[in-house]
């Protein structure tokens, strides 16, 4: 069982881990803070999910209405727009975790994001404009 202490020392440690692996960044190379950037990403996740659970700390409200949508819509695919409560939310996957050589995706994960009412009239008007 952590304590939000472990939750706000691996926070510290995730910000100086991402500094380093900025620093470090390099298109072709390998990066050698990878492996240790990773760990506590996993370690940040894993402690969050843990206080959040028991209640010590809130779910955020974007979290709560990820929870309902999942529900509501458990087949939903990528990019599929729905409606909830008055405003329309995208769900999206992408990586979480690939294989060595990058090629393979070992796990997904998914998130809706709610749809702004301004892109969604500018997306319409943009079409009404190629359409025309």
């Amino acid at each position: 069982m952590y304590k939000v202490e472990d939750l706000d020392a691996v926070k510290i440690e995730f910000e100086v881990i991402e500094a380093l692996w900025s620093k470090a960044y390099h298109a072709k190379k390998p990066n050698p803070y990878d492996k240790q950037a990773k760990a506590v990403a996993d370690k940040l996740r894993e402690i969050e999910q843990d206080l959040k659970c028991r209640g010590v700390i809130p779910y955020s409200q974007h979290e709560i209405v990820e929870e309902i949508l999942n529900q509501r819509f458990p087949k939903a695919q990528s990019n599929e727009i729905v409606l909830y409560e008055g405003e329309q939310y995208k769900k999206k996957f992408w990586p979480l975790v690939r294989s060595k050589t990058g090629k393979t995706v070992k796990k997904w994960v998914s998130s809706w994001m709610l749809i702004e009412k301004r892109s969604l009239r500018a997306n319409l008007e943009g079409k009404q404009d190629d359409d025309t």
